[in-house]
């Protein structure tokens, strides 16, 4: 309490980070599947009579679609050339071109492709939306079909009476099959994998910056060590026939303590003030954060046998903390980087915290499911100890 930038940097920051991230991208993570469709056969059909063109009539289905709704944000594009350009920078995932010539060779009975654009960074969204739009195909070519053979059969009877509707009597079938009623190969179902919560954006920042500030504790109570260095009262004590663990233990317990009262209160506040979901396990919850307070201590043992001065270890321990939060998931799911690259987050302190705390909040895992998360942070502290406690001899 007689620290204000301490006080700032351990309480005040996680609370505005998570405030912050979890309104901007809340939106983002909610928000569905951005697809586009163009349609290059606008203006350009010989239908006759009330009913819309072909084109028209597949384009607006699959925009009014109140089934896609839920799933995709669908805009409508002028252009392909700009429908590439989204597609290319990543601002969709996927794009529909209808062709020009559409509705004159679906009245003519001509073949006819429909293009869809991928961009194959999205290659799960972009599959999604080719699904859609073969489903789409699939009854749209029905219906053609069905009117040609119709027609066919009527041309052999009376020629003239084929002229003169034509167009319009292939746009109407593919009105009937295209309206929401009729896509029963379109089904959009909203269902949850049993054991599993949906979390929002807030819920999952006010885990991962919960995880990543209390890795600062590290650099406050290195600060701390390197204050009693610099007034001999450590070397003071390192004289005296006490062991060194049980010196540095001594004092890392206080930076234990302090960063499960700075828990406690986050935890509250997340909780019960901006309402995130911790999953139901209380108890693995606390025990978790307990394990990755110990690998801090580690940590801050560590960085005060390195960093001689308060100046250098404010260098260092930001940018440790940085680097441990970056590859540990605290600022974006590890899921969406490649295989091969996310077991990086097991070098990371944090990595192992959210990979259990994740798991207790959307798989409601147990004490006993989380052993191993724990086990791998414990194994850490034990490690930055030691190697911490050994480099403290230079400090005599």
């Amino acid at each position: 309490m007689r620290d204000p930038a301490a006080m700032g940097v351990l309480l005040g920051m996680p609370v505005v980070l998570i405030l912050i991230l979890g309104s901007a991208l809340g939106g983002a993570m909610d928000s569905g599947i951005k697809v586009a469709v163009v349609d290059l056969s606008r203006g350009h059909s010989t239908a006759t009579g009330s009913a819309k063109p072909p084109s028209d009539e597949l384009v607006s289905a699959i925009l009014e679609s109140e089934r896609l709704a839920d799933l995709f944000e669908i805009e409508q594009l002028p252009t392909e050339r700009l429908a590439r350009e989204q597609v290319r920078d990543g601002s969709i995932a996927a794009a529909l071109l209808v062709p020009a010539g559409f509705d004159e060779d679906v009245a003519s009975g001509r073949p006819v492709n429909l293009v869809v654009l991928r961009d194959p960074g999205s290659e799960l969204s972009a599959g999604i939306w080719e699904s859609v739009v073969t489903a789409f195909a699939a009854q749209f070519s029905a219906a053609s079909v069905s009117v040609q053979t119709v027609m066919e059969t009527v041309q052999r009877g009376n020629p003239s009476a084929l002229m003169a509707g034509g167009g319009a009597l292939v746009a109407k079938a593919v009105e009937a099959v295209t309206s929401d009623d009729g896509l029963d190969g379109v089904k959009v179902v909203d269902a949850q994998v049993k054991g599993l919560t949906a979390v929002s954006a807030i819920d999952y920042y006010g885990l991962s910056m919960v995880a990543m500030f209390l890795m600062f504790g590290a650099m406050f109570g290195a600060f701390s060590t390197i204050k009693e260095n610099r007034e001999q009262t450590l070397n003071r004590m390192l004289s005296t026939p006490s062991p060194r663990a049980q010196i540095v233990g001594g004092k890392m317990l206080s930076v234990f303590v302090l960063g499960m009262m700075q828990f406690s209160v986050l935890y509250v506040a997340t909780r019960f003030v901006f309402g995130v979901q911790w999953g139901g396990d209380v108890l693995a919850t606390v025990v978790v954060a307990a394990a990755e307070m110990l690998a801090v201590t580690g940590l801050a043992t560590l960085i005060a046998s390195v960093a001689h001065t308060e100046r250098a270890a404010g260098g260092i321990g930001p940018l440790v903390v940085q680097i441990q939060a970056l590859i540990g998931g605290a600022f974006f799911s590890i899921s969406v980087l490649p295989d091969w690259v996310q077991p990086v987050r097991y070098l990371s302190v944090v990595g192992w915290t959210m990979e259990a705390w994740g798991a207790i909040q959307t798989r409601g895992a147990g004490l006993t499911d989380v052993w191993g998360s724990v086990a791998a942070l414990l194994a850490i502290a034990g490690v930055l100890f030691a190697v911490g406690v050994w480099r403290t001899e230079a400090l005599r």
